[in-house]
């Protein structure tokens, strides 16, 4: 993917990778599973409006919506992870922060017990996609969890 290396950020590469593998990419118009239109890498917006069906894209739109979304909203939320979460970490919460939006994150209680180191609490409050029968979003959130969890012992 030729997504943000004209910014030269291998980082930011990486963070996308969960979230690029989770959400798909489709240049087309679609239902996602609670019935909202979306486009692209799981965007419900487009070019300062909601997307209706019908809408379609190019994959260098696609692109750059991802990569203006991560630059706006992902990359700000991040920045106010202490700094020992690793990049790995880094790569589970872009997926999560990206499918929960970043308001939703800083206001959760995962927020919360991230910032006060208590695991435990982590792994209740991931299970989101556990409670709801949504086969995909589970997957999603198993990946997640086996990238942020291994690096516990690094705290």
């Amino acid at each position: 993917m030729d997504i943000m290396r004209n910014r030269g950020d291998e980082n930011m590469i990486k963070e996308l990778n969960l979230t690029m593998q989770s959400e798909g990419c489709k240049l087309s118009a679609y239902l996602d599973s609670e019935g909202i239109p979306t486009i692209g890498w799981g965007s419900i917006w487009i070019d300062g409006r909601r997307v209706k069906l019908g809408d379609s894209i190019t994959q260098e739109k696609a692109n750059s919506m991802l990569e203006d979304y991560f630059l706006k909203e992902v990359k700000p939320t991040l920045d106010k992870l202490p700094s020992y979460i690793t990049d790995n970490q880094k790569e589970a919460l872009t997926s999560l922060i990206y499918n929960w939006n970043s308001s939703g994150f800083l206001k959760s209680k995962l927020y919360q017990a991230i910032i006060k180191k208590d695991k435990a609490e982590i792994i209740r409050q991931w299970d989101y996609g556990f409670k709801n029968d949504e086969n995909g979003l589970y997957i999603r959130r198993i990946k997640e969890l086996a990238l942020f969890v291994p690096d516990f012992v690094k705290w």
